[in-house]
């Protein structure tokens, strides 16, 4: 009996020691707001229910096990949530299909060298426009940066890159290696794999990215490649973010411009924000953007919106928001809504309130 109890805690121990060295988290956000959008065409307004307005609302699986010397193998599964319907994960591909973890699936290891990942994974100029965004991040489904910057505009980008027809802002297929920080310098490189017989270049992405994080200052840059499945066109983008944390204030800007080869069409979104807690648990933000359309024709919108968040705890928020939105001319079904999501066709401008709460767990 002595025997089997001394062997029982030597087994418990071990596991004790491997569970110290592994771990795995569950974790996600649950956002939710009401919405009403004040169109001046001849649908009038809506009011809807809308997931996801302050962050995607999302759940994930992240784990990580301690290899020795500094070495650590990790994975990370993420999907959407669609908590207003109560759907799970965004259709990507042509056909369309609805992915358990559209937004990332990939296995890597991070040790003194940096960082590589394999699957499906964010472009490399996520992580220029979502560090600096000046919304951060707040209503991705209507936000210029996302949309634009980000390539998340399925039907502008979807034909370019690694994500089968889906949108560009995530690449199916890659690989990404970031560099370990020396003195807050550091870079990214990224490659998604069309995956196409006899010629790699189709249906492919590249991208390079540098950074610089040092106490209050914040600046990302990135380049883009993309090439289409017969490799006949390519998309090129650049972007840059700046972030600037002062003991009031925190200001944030970006600016990007995708263009396309064969018509030469460029879209550029220009943003600025501000972030102001006038109390610990209060958040005033001001955002504007400016999108631009140019080289094929001339299109222009702007927004500008208001947030106010009031933290009810390190997990739970509760929100209002105000937004205007503006094109230069009123929205045709045929033509590339600058101001998606806010300005509808046969609109020129929009007014839109929120008010929500998110919850992290």
């Amino acid at each position: 009996m002595k025997k089997h109890i001394i062997a029982l805690a030597a087994l418990c121990a071990c596991m004790s020691a491997a569970s110290a060295q592994t771990s795995v988290t569950i974790y996600g956000i649950v956002d939710a707001g009401i919405t009403h959008v004040n169109n001046d065409g001849p649908n009038g307004g809506r009011t809807t229910v809308e997931a996801g307005q302050m962050a995607v609302s999302r759940w994930g699986f992240k784990g990580v096990e301690d290899l020795g010397g500094g070495l650590k193998a990790r994975f990370g599964l993420e999907g959407t949530l669609l908590n207003d319907t109560g759907g799970a994960g965004v259709g990507t591909g042509n056909p369309s299909v609805t992915s358990l973890f559209d937004r990332e699936a990939t296995v890597g290891l991070t040790g003194n060298f940096g960082s590589i990942d394999f699957g499906r994974q964010n472009i490399l100029g996520v992580l220029s426009v979502g560090m600096a965004d000046p919304m951060g991040l707040a209503f991705a489904a209507t936000s210029p940066n996302v949309l634009f910057s980000a390539m998340n505009h399925a039907g502008v980008y979807g034909a370019y890159g690694a994500n089968g027809g889906g949108t560009a802002l995530r690449q199916n297929n890659s690989v990404r290696y970031v560099s370990p920080s020396w003195s807050g310098f550091g870079f990214a490189l990224m490659r998604g794999f069309g995956e196409q017989p006899g010629d790699s270049q189709r249906s492919s992405y590249q991208g390079v990215s540098a950074f610089y994080n040092a106490g209050a200052l914040n600046v990302a840059g990135a380049f883009a490649r993309m090439k289409n499945a017969t490799n006949t066109d390519l998309l090129k983008s650049h972007a840059i973010g700046v972030k600037y944390t002062l003991p009031r204030v925190v200001l944030k800007s970006t600016y990007s411009e995708n263009e396309l080869e064969s018509t030469n069409r460029k879209i550029a979104v220009f943003g600025a924000g501000v972030d102001v807690p006038v109390a610990p648990n209060i958040t005033l933000t001001g955002a504007f953007y400016n999108t631009k359309r140019s080289g094929d024709l001339s299109d222009d919108s702007q927004q500008y919106i208001a947030i106010a968040r009031y933290a009810l705890s390190k997990r739970s928020t509760v929100y209002a928001s105000y937004g205007h939105a503006a094109t230069d001319t009123v929205v045709t079904a045929t033509q590339i809504n600058l101001a998606q999501g806010v300005v509808s066709v046969g609109s020129d401008s929009a007014n839109r309130v929120t008010v929500g709460v998110m919850h992290a767990f």
